[in-house]
């Protein structure tokens, strides 16, 4: 009997208690075309991780993601609550197909676009001039490469019927050029542009703008929770720890999204 009481007691204890939080998933990716590593992406948003734990109420994961297939894998499996997306295809689908709401874009990365860079002495006078060149490309599944494809069907171009190689990172688009690979390279890193420039290389015309880094929550988590996630990120820059957290990001700050854009931008692309 007395063991009997002794169990009913400390049963009745851990009921008292209250229940641990559910840990939140906040899945990052910041593209596959540029090198970062996983442990550079947990420490950057490792303070913003903190913010937001507060926010919810709820321990925050992070968990940094470098390759599309397991990105898209997990935002189809509703893995990630919250997920910050570098390409904007990617967004997209999770938007589109997998019930992910739009919370904000990135400050500074709303006029995404690819440039198609050429030689100094290249011919080339007009975009419908390289069509029949051979170009390079970053990763095949990289919104640069998206964006590519459908700047080139605006020109008129069977993607598939042009000559087009891939490359995985961005900073390499230079070398397959400087080496006769191609005799056209696209890329949308800025410093890559801006090296490119300084070095006497032209850029020929660039394709039309896109956000890149999109913070879209999944369809369960609530519109409440929703709603805290927007102002932790939309303040940050009102206050000395969210400036520093965006210092560290090395972001301008935050913006919300326009759903509208968002479809415009999906039906151009063609995902």
């Amino acid at each position: 009997m007395k063991a009997f009481r002794l169990l009913l007691a400390l049963a009745l204890a851990a009921a008292a208690l209250p229940a641990a939080a559910q840990e939140f998933v906040f899945g990052i990716n910041e593209g596959v075309t540029y090198r970062i590593t996983p442990h550079e992406t947990r420490e950057r948003y490792r303070e913003l991780g903190e913010m937001l734990s507060k926010a919810l109420k709820r321990p925050v994961k992070l968990v940094p993601v470098d390759q599309y297939p397991v990105l898209q894998k997990n935002y189809e499996a509703k893995a990630y609550d919250l997920a910050y997306i570098h390409p904007t295809h990617h967004a997209l689908r999770a938007m589109r197909d997998s019930g992910y709401k739009l919370v904000a874009v990135t400050k500074g990365y709303t006029d995404y676009k690819a440039s198609f860079l050429t030689k100094p002495d290249a011919p080339y006078k007009q975009p419908q001039d390289v069509l029949k060149t051979k170009m390079v490309m970053p990763d095949p599944d990289s919104i640069t490469a998206w964006m590519v494809r459908a700047t080139l069907r605006d020109l008129g171009a069977d993607p598939a019927k042009v000559s087009l190689g891939t490359t995985r990172y961005q900073d390499g688009i230079p070398f397959m050029m400087e080496n006769g690979f191609y005799e056209v390279g696209i890329t949308a890193a800025n410093a890559v542009v801006k090296d490119w420039q300084s070095k006497g290389g032209k850029v020929l015309f660039q394709s039309k703008p896109v956000p890149i880094k999109i913070l879209v929550a999944s369809p369960n988590v609530s519109a409440a929770e929703i709603e805290k996630i927007r102002e932790v990120f939309l303040s940050l820059e009102g206050s000395k720890e969210g400036q520093a957290i965006l210092d560290k990001l090395k972001f301008k700050g935050y913006q919300p999204g326009d759903d509208k854009l968002m479809a415009e931008l999906a039906k151009w692309l063609g995902i």
